[in-house]
């Protein structure tokens, strides 16, 4: 994996699981939603409660990131994530390797998907839309996640 090699279709499916499961949705970036540990931590506490005992602290400040991150990191390897599936501290707190940090999550998304003490949202599921809620799927040829931001534009003033 180089650095550069992002995957956005990944990345829209992890925001996706992320927010289904914490029932929240953001306008940030992948990177900046997740390069705090905050929601990540909330995520592994979502998957196996109580795996993130401490305290998560709100990001604020470099070491609050760090320590967030770090939490995350013992608690899905704890979990079952492989030793070499994990992603380095920098690679999310300084954005120096993301496509890293998509190889974990999603490692940690089929380790969700095995275990059966787990009845929460998937990896790859759906996310909930209110607007598309009639069609009961989302708009075809759109990545996932794009059609959320579309749904509601009004292409006439486009």
């Amino acid at each position: 994996l180089e650095p550069h090699q992002r995957d956005s279709t990944k990345e829209s499916q992890i925001l996706m699981w992320i927010w289904n499961c914490l029932e929240v949705v953001t306008t940030l970036d992948y990177e900046q939603f997740l390069k705090d540990g905050v929601a990540l931590c909330k995520l592994m506490n979502h998957i196996k409660p109580g795996s993130i005992s401490d305290e998560i602290l709100p990001g604020a400040n470099f070491r609050e990131r760090r320590r967030n991150i770090e939490l995350f990191l013992r608690a899905i390897e704890k979990y079952g994530v492989p030793k070499h599936l994990l992603f380095k501290n920098e690679d999310l707190h300084l954005l120096q390797h993301l496509p890293r940090v998509t190889r974990c999550i999603f490692a940690l998304g089929r380790l969700v998907d095995e275990d059966e003490d787990y009845t929460g949202p998937k990896l790859g599921d759906e996310p909930y839309d209110p607007v598309n809620r009639a069609a009961g799927r989302r708009r075809g040829g759109m990545p996932l996640g794009d059609d959320i931001y579309v749904a509601h534009v009004n292409v006439r003033n486009v």
